[in-house]
């Protein structure tokens, strides 16, 4: 019984020594960049100006303007308004890359995304 679990113990040893994975470094071979559309506002104050009439109440020195017969006299204003509006524009914003290498026949190519262009890209490879 002890021979047998040796032999079982020992043919795992043996295949885990053919079976693994290897961690290679694999050249890029091309590099695109990647764009975001982004929307700026700019705001900005826009006025004008509009005429108002105010009325200013005249009444009899310290009498009430309801008992007494006050005199209403209208006045031209000229007001000042303004109000904010945006300037709006689309503008690309780089933000990354995209990075492809090739890891060999029955691999395939692998892509890795980054904030810079790689040279290598670290992959691990399983046999």
């Amino acid at each position: 019984m002890n021979k047998m679990i040796a032999a079982v113990i020992a043919l795992g040893l043996a295949s885990g020594l053919y079976a693994g994975t290897v961690k290679c470094e694999f050249p890029v071979y091309k590099t695109e960049p990647i764009w975001k559309t982004v929307i700026k506002k700019i705001p900005k104050k826009e006025c004008w100006e509009e005429e108002q009439k105010s009325a200013i109440n005249y009444t009899n020195s310290g009498a009430d303007a309801c008992s007494t017969s006050g005199i209403v006299v209208s006045k031209r204003c000229v007001v000042t308004k303004c109000r904010t509006v945006y300037e709006s524009y689309e503008e690309k914003i780089l933000v990354g890359y995209k990075n492809y290498a090739k890891c060999g026949v029955g691999c395939g190519e692998i892509t890795k995304i980054s904030n810079c262009k790689l040279e290598t890209i670290t992959g691990t490879v399983s046999f």
